[in-house]
């Protein structure tokens, strides 16, 4: 068995720990340096945004081979991120101490019912569980009726 000898070059090292966590982005727009750096960083949020979206509509993976239908993704993503985040501002503006994750889990929950009786058709909401109601109190929109006759 060969030995090896391993030194570390502390000089070298201390050298390059300038360049740690540092990155390079190229931009057209004008936006700061500051402002490039932050939306990069949030591209995270986009992504999380359209899983959360795929798997709540239970799609699969699709693949794009056009121009046009990679632009609807990325459009989906960007609309899914632009709801979530308007969602969590009206969630904080409220003083909701819930998470956008906790409330999206009860909205889930919420299903709607046909039903006809004696010839009428009725459309029935279950009860609102957990904090679904904040969304709605947060958009300052009225939750669905618990029963409603349609046509």
């Amino acid at each position: 068995m060969q030995k090896a000898d391993v030194k570390i070059d502390q000089e070298k090292m201390a050298s390059e720990v300038k360049y740690d966590g540092k990155y390079v982005l190229r931009t057209n727009t004008k936006l700061t340096n500051r402002e490039v750096a932050q939306s990069y960083k949030l591209l995270w949020k986009v992504e999380r945004a359209f899983r959360e979206l795929k798997s709540g509509l239970d799609l699969r993976p699709i693949y794009h081979y056009t121009d046009t239908r990679v632009k609807g993704h990325i459009m989906i993503c960007f609309l899914a991120l632009v709801m979530e985040t308007a969602l969590c501002r009206k969630l904080k503006e409220i003083g909701s101490a819930f998470s956008y994750a906790e409330i999206l889990e009860d909205l889930k929950e919420i299903r709607a019912v046909e039903l006809t009786v004696e010839g009428k058709r009725f459309l029935a909401r279950t009860e609102m569980m957990g904090n679904a109601y904040d969304a709605f109190k947060a958009l300052k929109i009225r939750p669905p009726d618990l029963l409603k006759e349609i046509a």
